[in-house]
């Protein structure tokens, strides 16, 4: 059944995951701004770049004196920046430009409430896809619709929701394009890509993967094949080029994505890194390691400083690689699991609270799932389980700085977790009607 069928014989039951989700987070919302009043203004970085587009002056960070500068830092009143991907700022700059007050923050946390709504249904959409069977999807849909961590971030100005949104569409058409390839599918799913790309560069691991799967999944001639799968990956190229273009124009690198690699290279891998952005004292942000990294590379460009901490960075790891490995082990299991609460945020610290049960049932299902569907669907669960493992990977390279960074792959965690919890009451009526 082609993704279009799917959608038309489950009218009925996307509309309810779609309100349902939509009517809680709605709810969330509403509670958190009116009853409890939590400020929902804050934008971070994204709404910095974002004014600086307003103010006229690019895709660009305004310098702020740093604390412990002996002197005023001779540096233009703005740095060109790739420090963050740019979907998310531009989205961010359009509707600070034409909504000039705080009803901005309304609206750009209700597009992250229908977006993360729409998700649910996506999810509900590729777990029917997987595994052909609704109650799995149903499940994995519940599951969406009601999990924490989901609902506590359509709330935020950050880009997740809109990430998962993104990389949810792009899976649904990828599994679209096995059942139908078409050369129309390759020109959307790759599209697709490139817009996730242009939201967060941590799906990148993900693209040799994706051909992978693609080779061993399309069941068309190899000549046709080859050529979905080149039109596929142009197609993503072509919609992150004019960002690369920029890049290079700016940076005279090529291809360049983000500024960070070297910048959470060293701060998750110094002599006194502990895995997160916080120390052992009891949360003192890690920004104290690059503090004096930064005062001396401020002159120079983003990029040129960035390149000093990877420098720096990876001549510590040849020097201490098994301080390296130990940090590697200790990041993946703050990434699967939860950092220590002295390691991270208040805010995270409540985050945590609220979702360590859900999501310790979700990771112990997602295990008996991935086991349980290898077998019967061995090439779409290699599909699923490489988002999972890619995202996963980095993270433990770099940085797990914030618990949110999980967020990415909990939607696929939630589709194993799904089908397990099918399986698992597919037995049970057999075993309580043999026992009465």
């Amino acid at each position: 059944m082609s993704i279009n069928e799917t959608i038309k014989s489950n009218k009925k039951t996307l509309f309810y995951i779609f309100i349902a989700a939509l009517l809680l987070r709605v709810f969330f919302f509403l509670t958190v701004s009116l009853v409890l009043d939590v400020n929902l203004e804050q934008d971070f970085e994204y709404g910095i770049i974002a004014r600086s587009l307003i103010a006229g002056e690019g895709y660009s960070v305004p310098w702020r004196e740093e604390p412990g500068a002996q002197e005023p830092l001779k540096v233009p009143n703005y740095r060109s920046s790739a420090y963050h991907l740019p979907f998310y700022p531009i989205m961010l700059a359009a509707i600070y430009y034409f909504v000039k007050s705080t009803f901005s923050t309304f609206i750009i946390i209700s597009i992250q409430i229908l977006l993360s709504s729409a998700t649910c249904f996506l999810i509900y959409l590729i777990a029917l896809k997987l595994f052909i069977n609704q109650r799995a999807a149903i499940i994995a849909g519940g599951i969406m619709i009601f999990y924490p961590t989901f609902i506590i971030h359509v709330a935020r100005i950050i880009p997740e929701t809109i990430l998962i949104f993104w990389l949810s569409l792009t899976v649904l058409y990828l599994l679209r394009q096995k059942d139908n390839p078409s050369y129309r599918n390759s020109l959307v799913t790759g599209s697709l890509i490139g817009i996730a790309l242009l939201t967060s560069n941590v799906i990148a691991p993900m693209m040799p993967f994706i051909v992978a799967w693609l080779l061993i999944s399309l069941t068309i001639p190899w000549k046709k094949r080859v050529k979905i799968i080149i039109l596929t990956m142009l197609t993503a190229f072509i919609v992150v080029s004019p960002w690369l273009v920029r890049n290079y124009i700016v940076f005279k690198e090529f291809p360049l994505m983000k500024t960070t690699m070297g910048h959470n290279l060293w701060l998750g891998n110094s002599p006194k890194s502990t895995g997160t952005f916080y120390s052992q004292s009891g949360g003192i942000t890690m920004a104290s390691i690059l503090q004096k990294d930064f005062l001396e590379g401020q002159k120079l460009s983003e990029l040129e400083q960035d390149k000093r901490l990877y420098d720096k960075a990876i001549a510590h790891i040849k020097k201490e690689p098994m301080h390296f490995a130990g940090l590697f082990l200790k990041r993946l299991y703050y990434f699967i699991w939860f950092a220590p609460d002295n390691l991270v945020s208040k805010e995270a610290r409540l985050n945590n609270k609220v979702s360590k049960l859900p999501y310790g049932l979700i990771l112990i299902s997602c295990i008996i799932g991935v086991i349980l569907s290898l077998r019967k669907y061995p090439k779409d669960v290699f599909l699923i389980f490489s988002i999972i493992l890619s995202v996963t990977l980095i993270y433990s390279v770099f940085i797990v700085g914030h618990p949110r960074y999980r967020m990415t792959i909990e939607p696929y965690m939630i589709l194993f977790s799904a089908y397990a919890i099918c399986v698992i009451l597919d037995k049970i009526p057999v075993h309580y009607f043999k026992r009465r």
